[in-house]
């Protein structure tokens, strides 16, 4: 689970996390390539994605949208590189907006699952960089986009 505090309105922080397609524009350098269907999150829209860390490869995948409830809660079927599911849960908190996502998936690229049982921390420590690029894009936009 991640957890994010962005100093911006639950509406604000739910209509940049469901252009998934634009992730590229923010979220930093994790995030290397984004196309698919415009516009905000609704059951079926697809995003496809290319990703990195800080780790020498890139993962491919594609997002489906099963649920978009504004401004509470995304959850998108996750295939490619990744296998599964993310949910991405968007609540008020004291001074801006919680979100929370649960990144249920399995890893199928093919030499980063053979190695997973021996290099598990590192690839968690490379997940928490990509993270942290994105709690550091959407807060520095947060600032630009307000008053």
């Amino acid at each position: 689970m991640d957890e994010w505090l962005v100093p911006a309105s639950p509406e604000w922080v739910y209509g940049l996390l469901s252009c998934p397609r634009e992730y590229p524009e923010w979220w930093g350098d994790a995030f290397l390539d984004g196309e698919g269907d415009p516009g905000p999150a609704a059951p079926g829209k697809r995003a496809r994605l290319v990703t990195r860390g800080l780790l020498p490869y890139r993962l491919r995948w594609e997002l489906t949208c099963v649920e978009a409830v504004a401004p509470a809660r995304l959850v998108s079927r996750i295939e490619g590189d990744f296998v599964g599911e993310g949910v991405w849960t968007i609540s008020r908190a004291e001074g801006g907006t919680r979100a929370v996502l649960e990144w249920n998936v399995e890893v199928r690229k093919g030499l980063v699952r053979r190695l997973t049982p021996v290099l598990r921390p590192l690839f968690a420590w490379n997940h928490g960089w990509a993270m942290a690029r994105g709690l550091a894009g959407i807060t520095a936009l947060a600032a630009r986009a307000q008053p």
